[in-house]
């Protein structure tokens, strides 16, 4: 026979939380992935408008 571990109530409430809550939490978790992916490509845009001055690498 196989005994039952009890698990503290705390941590099945905290699992019950994360479970109910999935839907919501992975939304949020991919808004915040799909802003940092945009900040990125906005830096990244900036940085190929700008002009690379030909005459200051010939100088080495």
């Amino acid at each position: 026979m196989s005994k039952k571990k009890k698990i503290p109530i705390l941590k099945k409430k905290k699992h019950d939380k994360i479970v109910k809550d999935f839907d919501k939490t992975k939304q949020r978790h991919l808004e915040k992935l799909a802003t940092k992916m945009l900040k990125k490509d906005e830096a990244f845009q900036k940085l190929k408008e700008k002009k690379i001055n030909n005459k200051f690498l010939d100088l080495f």
